[in-house]
């Protein structure tokens, strides 16, 4: 089978960070990443901004274990199912509060002697909490650490206080407790008793053992207040345990399906919890959002306070794309003293020009090009012999049939209603032939009079396909705002894919 020499597999073949096995051996630092770690930790909440395919997700994971191991209790937040697309305030703070008891819990379950360290009420608090949420997550993921317990028992013995709940461990591992809130609860060091109370107002006197029947729907309709004056009763057990701050990570917000990929919706989605001052200003606890660009500028039309709410725009020159793929080819170099390199794929510079200016300044769509250069160049190899670098024959046809299969649609602020119509525009830019032209030659390339020019000018602007540039003679240049476009233009590519 025909490979890269010196690689022990395809490096290009994943394109996001959840699919990533090492992200950190492959994770290089945007600008600023230092300065949004920093603020984070201090309890200043920050917006992470960027275009699509920037790594803004692959930042979120990389802050979420930096933080991790730097005395800060980090949670990230994925999943916004049951959240509401407007008046949504106390949803996202359930959904806060929801997350941070399940990394008290977790961190209790791994350290039960650290419940030393939390008062009597504190416990109570926690444990209404804990059997508030308890779900199929907490379940398997306390099965799982008590297996990790029991073999670090096997093979290093434990000590006294892990002895003490061996039984129940080895109970639960063995299948013969099976893993209830109540059992979660004892091996945190939490009372156990179903008719502990709390003086929590939010829970008035509802016994323990009926607080799980609480929807998330019962508890906001308690009052923001209220749900507020928890998550500082859960922030102030988590600074007893020794935790320096809180950072809640909010990602992936443009896939929740209610939002449909639309700039609109995300920023009716986002509104109130990035105009909750009563939150941002929340001692120890800092938020940070992933959002597009577009987004911002959205939220700026409708009153969000970036002086007080901090953006951090992820972009990236190219001599930076360059590093990410060469770390990647580091990584999956089989000699790491003489790696395979972005410079000996690609021998040629006007090539390497090439490639990192189709990648429009965007990690996901560098990788995603030098995929099909490899799937090009492994396909074409009737040696089956190891190739050092790519053939000007694949390169050559590798980036036309990249930029014609290009997702055009994936850059668009909000979801493409008539995706058909979008690439016939396309197509019709193309067809110009040139990245910058005038109102006269489309009118003479198209055969078509003024009137009906301006009308395929003004769509292409809207959808962004073509900007203003400049003006000549009263006539205004427009241009091709996409590089992959320009480029099948140069190579007389005249419809895509």
């Amino acid at each position: 089978m025909c490979k890269i020499q010196n690689i022990s597999d395809n490096p290009f073949a994943r394109f996001s960070a959840e699919e990533e096995e090492d992200l950190r051996s492959i994770f290089v630092k945007p600008r600023y990443y230092d300065a949004l770690k920093s603020n984070a930790r201090q309890g200043n909440s920050r917006i992470l901004v960027g275009q699509r395919g920037l790594g803004k997700s692959a930042t979120i994971h990389m802050l979420f274990e930096d933080l991790k191991a730097n005395g800060t209790l980090p949670l990230l937040i994925t999943r916004y199912e049951g959240i509401p697309l407007s008046n949504n305030k106390g949803y996202f703070l359930y959904k806060i509060v929801q997350s941070l008891t399940k990394r008290l819990s977790e961190h209790l379950y791994k350290n039960r002697k650290d419940a030393k360290l939390l008062s009597k009420e504190q416990k109570k608090r926690l444990s209404y909490l804990v059997e508030m949420f308890y779900d199929d997550e907490i379940a398997e993921d306390y099965l799982k650490q008590a297996k990790v317990i029991k073999t670090k028992k096997r093979n290093i013995g434990l000590s006294k206080f892990f002895n003490k709940n061996l039984k129940l461990i080895n109970g639960v591992v063995s299948g013969a407790i099976k893993v209830t809130s109540s059992v979660v609860r004892q091996s945190m060091g939490l009372p156990e008793n179903d008719d502990v109370i709390t003086t929590i107002p939010i829970f008035e006197e509802i016994p323990i053992n009926e607080i799980n029947s609480l929807s998330m729907k019962d508890v906001v309709d308690k009052g923001n207040d209220k749900i507020l004056a928890l998550l500082k009763h859960l922030v102030d057990i988590a600074l007893s345990l020794n935790y320096g701050s809180i950072v809640v990570l909010f990602d992936k917000i443009d896939e929740f399906s209610e939002i449909n990929a639309d700039v609109n919706k995300v920023s009716e989605f986002t509104l109130q919890i990035l105009t909750d001052t009563n939150l941002l200003y929340t001692n120890k606890l800092s938020i940070v959002f992933s959002l597009w660009s577009e987004v911002k500028r959205t939220l700026n039309n409708r009153g969000v306070r970036f002086d007080k709410f901090q953006d951090i725009d992820i972009s990236w020159r190219d001599e930076e794309l360059e590093q990410i793929i060469n770390k990647r080819l580091l990584y999956y170099s089989i000699n790491k003293k003489q790696p395979v390199s972005l410079q000996s794929l690609i021998p040629f510079e006007n090539d390497r020009k090439t490639i990192l200016s189709l990648a429009g300044g965007s990690p996901r769509s560098l990788i995603s090009l030098m995929n099909r250069l490899y799937d090009e160049e492994m396909g074409d190899n009737a040696t089956n012999g190891d190739v050092v670098s790519f053939s000007s024959a694949t390169i050559s046809k590798g980036l036309i049939e990249f930029c014609k299969r290009f997702d055009y649609e994936s850059l668009q602020p909000s979801k493409i209603s008539d995706k058909n119509n979008y690439y016939n525009w396309l197509n019709k830019v193309l067809l110009i032939k040139k990245p910058y032209f005038t109102i006269s030659e489309l009118c003479n390339v198209f055969n078509i009079k003024t009137a009906t020019a301006r009308t395929y000018i003004s769509q292409l602007v809207k959808l962004g396909i073509i900007l203003p540039d400049a003006s000549e003679n009263e006539d205004t240049i427009y241009r091709t705002t996409d590089p992959r476009i320009c480029y099948l233009m140069s190579r007389g590519i005249s419809s895509l894919s």
